[in-house]
């Protein structure tokens, strides 16, 4: 048995391992070596620096009081002396409170400088007040002196008098001298003399001024006089200088403190200093001598890496690459280096090549289905997109531009499918924006319908199945033309009866007129006339069945033209029947025709009246709904309907009274007005809970109820029968009409149309396509539409034109020109 080989991580670890030794002992001698020398210098700074910094401080606030203490024989004001002394000996309060224990000497310093500074402010105080006392002896000696000067300087007073006025004012100049010197043998020296020139005033008892001899006694004499006053106040600045000096000699001695513990605090500072650098030079040893073995390590190991470690990878790597790029005969020795990383390496090369060689078989196989996906993508008859979650198009199958009539280069780059839809013209059948998700109808205005089936994906993003179900559709609205031509039929023969009734009554009043008496004339002719009505009324309602009745339609608010129509529904309604309208708080301006709108509505209210067996009430209210459509909802408190009467409450003919009376064509008018106008008509009712009808109507655009003019339409055709046709499916329209090929050329050169109706064949030429070309490249704003009873199945325009072009069957249905020309204004 073969001794195991050691690791490559292990031998990696053991180098790492001594390495990480070194540098532990190198790091652990680095620290400590600079945790002793952090160590003292934090022992320098909070037993050296911090005393010094202390006692400088300390030296410079005594400086400070000490200067600060001559500024308070200077002040005046007792109360600035106080508040001066107290913001001082606050000072020396912090100073001592800041100070260590061992500051005892100092600290009986500061207390004789507190004493100092309270006996300067007693002193400073008495004085200043002293002072002031001094202050007014002073002046009113003063003017006492002036009063002797000028008395003693009279011409007029004898030559005795004058020498006791001149003695008098000598008494005062000398209380005057007392009163400015500024020590106190100088006092005494003028009391001596004040002293002499009382007792020789008082000497001579009939010396004049005894009196103001009496008041300078009285201000120089006694306790609280002049000479008094001086002496204590010289005394209390001889006090305040004493304390003063006191404060200096502090001060002084704060100083020689401070002084000698800087000296201590440099002596100390200096020992600290050789200590550190020894330490220092110590762990520079260390250091050395470590890295030294550090180093000899890191090159054995970066020797072993670099001979065998190396040497084996770029063997590896070398057979990875030739992998790489499809070389699946590269191998890689078995057995050598067994048990350490490089073997393992060697194993793993193995096993990777063994996951190439099956993910080539795996790649082979997703190929193949992919191929058969991808055909059946392509072979797909209906528009297959996948879009992002923004609804970008990412891909398309190959029919998704043919469904939508679209040409390929409008699929590249990423465009939104919203905005692709809405550039070839599709729109919703409901007139709403974006797409639902699930199922929506779009319509193209040359009558093609697109069903998409929208779904989301679990990765983001959604998956849109569009079907063209154009044919389906058509075959949907020739069955809806059968049913109709049915319902015809039966209108035919309703009609038969109701005019062979009308015919009867006019033959018979007209046979009467010939042989009555005049006075029995006027009675005959209202009954013509009133059955000359009833086949007008028939008519009229039998049109707007059709959807063929003349409309003349305003642009007008549904508030007020309802607003305007209830008085009459309340003539026409029982007392016991109320009606309630309820205006929209919005305006509703829609384009209808105001007097087929007042019919539809009475009639709407007369059926609500006939379905209410005794009291009740009708509402009529009016909303505005979303996507710009106007609701007027006619409300009953009547019997309501069953769902199979209110399945056939639209036919015409069709009525539910008991009595049998009525033609049944009310609702079948309103239905057919509502429809022409661009509108709808929806019935919610149940037996008895009432029924509710709900007309809605488009609203009119700004742009419609501000510009009422017409369309300008050129009309090119060669039948007359098929021109008055078209003239009357363009009622509101100003036509210009010729029935020439090259006339028509002319007039597109000379004017400006909206739109152009041309037969596609003119005379013996098909000319109809060129025409409408020529209108659609000159103008963009113009539509064209092309009309034949033979059409071709080929369209050159719409693919070119999606939008304009358009083609219509003979004879012209009114209501599919109308479809194609929604959407176009007038200019």
């Amino acid at each position: 048995m073969t001794p195991r080989r050691p690791s490559v991580r292990g031998r990696l670890f053991l180098a790492l391992g001594v390495l990480a030794a070194a540098t532990l002992i190198v790091g652990a001698t680095s620290w400590i070596t600079l945790r002793q020398a952090t160590d003292r210098m934090d022992r320098l700074h909070d037993e050296t620096l911090t005393a010094v910094d202390r006692a400088l401080i300390l030296s410079r606030q005594t400086s400070g009081l000490a200067t600060r203490a001559p500024y308070l024989l200077t002040m005046e004001s007792p109360f600035r002396i106080r508040m001066e002394a107290d913001a001082a000996r606050g000072i020396i309060a912090g100073i001592a409170g800041n100070l260590s224990p061992e500051a005892a000497a100092i600290a009986g310093i500061l207390r004789d400088m507190d004493a100092s500074i309270a006996a300067l402010v007693d002193a400073a105080s008495a004085r200043s007040e002293l002072t002031d006392r001094i202050l007014r002896r002073n002046a009113r000696i003063g003017a006492l002196e002036r009063r002797f000067s000028t008395l003693a300087g009279t011409l007029r007073a004898s030559f005795p008098e004058g020498q006791d006025w001149l003695k008098l004012q000598s008494i005062a100049r000398a209380l005057q001298g007392a009163g400015r010197t500024d020590n106190l043998v100088t006092v005494g020296e003028f009391q001596r003399e004040y002293n002499r020139l009382v007792r020789d005033m008082a000497a001579r008892p009939d010396a004049v001024g005894s009196e103001a001899l009496a008041e300078l006694r009285g201000l120089a004499e006694g306790p609280t006089g002049l000479f008094e006053l001086r002496r204590l106040e010289l005394a209390r600045q001889i006090a305040a200088e004493a304390a003063l000096a006191r404060i200096r000699r502090a001060a002084e001695g704060i100083s020689l403190h401070a002084t000698e513990v800087t000296a201590a605090a440099q002596a100390e500072i200096a020992g600290e200093r050789a200590r550190t650098l020894s330490a220092l030079d110590f762990a520079k040893g260390v250091i050395v001598l470590v890295g030294l073995l550090s180093t000899v390590v890191a090159l054995v190991a970066a020797l072993f890496v670099s001979g065998h470690v190396t040497a084996n990878l770029r063997a590896i790597s070398d057979a990875m690459a030739r992998l790489a790029v499809g070389d699946r005969s590269s191998r890689l020795p078995r057995g050598e280096h067994a048990g350490d990383e490089i073997g393992k390496l060697f194993h793993a090369f193995r096993a990777f090549r063994a996951n190439t060689l099956r993910l080539d078989r795996s790649n082979r196989q997703l190929a193949q289905r992919n191929a058969l996906f991808q055909n059946l993508y392509d072979g797909m008859s209906d528009g297959l997109a996948i879009l992002s979650d923004t609804g970008a198009l990412i891909a398309g199958n190959r029919h998704l531009a043919s469904v939508l009539r679209l040409a390929p280069e409008a699929m590249r780059g990423r465009p939104e499918m919203q905005r692709l839809l809405t550039a070839g013209g599709w729109r919703r059948s409901d007139g709403a924006e974006g797409f639902p998700e699930g199922f929506a109808e779009l319509h193209h205005p040359d009558g093609r319908v697109v069903e998409v089936r929208e779904s989301r994906l679990a990765t983001g993003g959604s998956v849109m199945l569009l079907s063209d179900a154009s044919e389906r559709h058509e075959l949907a609205a020739r069955l809806r033309q059968v049913q109709r031509t049915e319902a015809l039929g039966k209108i035919a023969g309703e009609v038969a009866h109701d005019f062979g009734n009308i015919l009867t009554t006019i033959t018979t009043s007209l046979h009467l007129l010939e042989t009555t008496p005049p006075d029995r004339a006027t009675s005959l002719r209202k009954s013509l006339a009133s059955a000359l009505d009833l086949g007008s009324s028939l008519t009229q309602r039998l049109l707007a069945f059709a959807r063929r009745s003349n409309l003349e339609p305003e642009v007008m608010d549904l508030n007020d033209l309802v607003a305007g129509v209830e008085d009459l529904i309340g003539l026409a309604l029982d007392d016991r029947i109320a009606l309630s309208i309820v205006p929209a708080p919005a305006i509703l301006t829609v384009r209808i025709d105001p007097g087929q709108m007042e019919s539809a509505l009475l009639n709407l209210c007369l059926n609500a009246a006939q379905a209410i067996p005794g009291t009740g009430r009708i509402d009529i209210r009016l909303t505005l709904l979303p996507h710009d459509r106007a609701q007027i909802e006619v409300c009953d408190t009547g019997v309501g309907m069953s769902p199979e009467v209110q399945a056939h409450a639209m036919e015409p003919f069709f009525t539910a009274r008991a009595d049998g009376a009525g033609t049944g064509l009310g609702l079948a008018m309103v239905y057919g007005f509502i429809r022409q106008s661009g509108g709808d008509v929806e019935i919610d009712s149940s037996p008895g809970l009432g029924t509710c009808v709900r007309l809605t109507l488009p609203l009119c655009s700004p742009e419609d109820a501000q510009s009422p003019a017409p369309l300008r339409v050129l009309l090119i055709e060669d039948d007359p029968g098929d021109a008055a046709h078209a003239r009357r499916a363009l009622p509101q329209a100003r036509i210009t009409e010729t029935s020439d090929a090259a006339e028509a050329q002319a007039l597109l050169r000379g004017a400006a149309f909206d739109l152009v109706l041309t037969d596609l064949h003119l005379g013996a030429e098909a000319a109809g396509w060129r025409l409408a070309e020529a209108a659609l490249r000159a103008d963009p704003h113009c539509r064209a539409v092309v009309v034949s009873g033979r059409l071709p199945e080929a369209d050159p325009l719409t693919p070119r034109f999606p939008g304009r072009a358009f083609r219509l069957a003979k004879p012209l249905d009114p209501a599919a020109l109308a479809a194609r020309l929604q959407g176009l204004r007038p200019r």
